[in-house]
């Protein structure tokens, strides 16, 4: 498993499915879809904001919740495989940020599901949105410009 922030302002999160998370037709059950994207996001935000270990209390940018979470199932997965996750920022206001997501065969040529999170930042004490940092602000919005 690895991932990487690159210059085209994506984030790249390779993985592979296991026995384990399969149906009885060996396809990948659909809410483990969401993990893995949940998984990749948390390697995100680490690599984004130089945060180890989803460490909120020393990163409060990292105190979010999750407000929609929107799917759509393209091909199914089969089998035990590998696979990555690409996630990219497609906007970032006050308090919410938009990203888009697809789940991908290990060379990317195919896609399994795409979609999209909307996080919300919240204040650790009263669970209100709050605003982002400058610097979260900022470091997203240049990974949304190279994207374009």
């Amino acid at each position: 498993m690895s991932s990487e922030l690159k210059t085209d302002g994506k984030f790249y999160y390779q993985t592979e499915t296991h026995y384990d998370q399969l149906d009885g037709q060996m396809l990948l059950h659909h809410p483990r879809y969401m993990i893995f994207v949940e998984r990749a996001q948390q390697l995100f935000f680490e690599s984004v904001l130089n945060a180890p270990r989803f460490d909120w209390r020393n990163f409060p940018d990292m105190y979010i919740v999750v407000r929609k979470f929107e799917i759509e199932f393209l091909r199914p997965i089969e089998g035990v495989q590998d696979i990555q996750v690409v996630l990219w920022p497609e906007m970032v206001r006050a308090a919410k940020m938009k990203t888009a997501f697809e789940l991908r065969s290990a060379d990317g040529s195919s896609v399994f599901a795409k979609g999209y999170r909307l996080n919300c930042k919240v204040d650790q004490q009263t669970h209100q949105p709050v605003m982002w940092t400058d610097s979260f602000i900022d470091g997203i919005q240049r990974l949304i410009d190279s994207a374009s």
